[in-house]
């Protein structure tokens, strides 16, 4: 008995090839959201010079975004040593690792939580409603990579955020199993300074 031979899934698409304004939005939602947490304006967005590489950081930060026909995944990856100036406090003193590592991870938590609220508001203004998960900070040595289970209809994009003292990067794994919500979207830019909007915790 013959079987048809297996098609071999390509790896995931860029999202730039595909949705260019879906992908200017989260970068710009990126951007303005660190701007926000951190008081800090002049920064440097670039793309990921080694985007095969997946991890660009011994610890990242993870959260899902889901809305009709739609599942995003929008991660932070740094190295503490890169970003510990963000958390730095004059009257702090000397800090632990340990200490460094807490604040970092709370930093990025919360500026993932930023990026989410800000993607789902644009959503719902398109009239899309999306839920967002808890944010969680690990290693990113650990981290189970969903690039190396390509599927169809997958998107990714990678970017470097630099600033005059630290750098991270970030990433994004989009799986669409339908347009209409992209269809529907429409990329509101006077919508992205304002923070929080109607979110739904999945």
């Amino acid at each position: 008995m013959s079987t048809a031979p297996s098609v071999p899934i390509e790896n995931p698409a860029m999202l730039k090839d595909t949705y260019p304004e879906l992908q200017n939005m989260i970068r710009e939602l990126s951007r303005r959201r660190f701007t926000d947490i951190s008081n800090r304006s002049e920064l440097e967005l670039s793309d990921s010079l080694s985007p095969d590489d997946f991890i660009y950081g011994a610890h990242l930060t993870v959260i899902q975004l889901a809305a009709k026909d739609l599942r995003l995944t929008f991660k932070t990856h740094f190295n503490l040593s890169d970003v510990k100036v963000l958390t730095q406090r004059q009257s702090s003193g000397e800090r632990s690792s340990e200490q460094i590592m807490k604040s970092s991870y709370d930093l990025f938590k919360e500026y993932s939580n930023l990026v989410a609220g800000g993607i789902a508001q644009q959503l719902h203004d398109s009239g899309t409603v999306a839920g967002i998960s808890l944010p969680i900070a690990t290693s990113g040595f650990n981290e189970i990579i969903s690039s190396d289970l390509p599927r169809p209809q997958s998107y990714n994009d990678y970017w470097d955020i630099k600033g005059q003292d630290f750098s991270f990067s970030c990433s994004i794994f989009i799986e669409i199993f339908g347009t209409e919500a992209l269809d529907q979207l429409v990329y509101n830019d006077k919508n992205l300074d304002a923070l929080g909007g109607e979110i739904e915790i999945l």
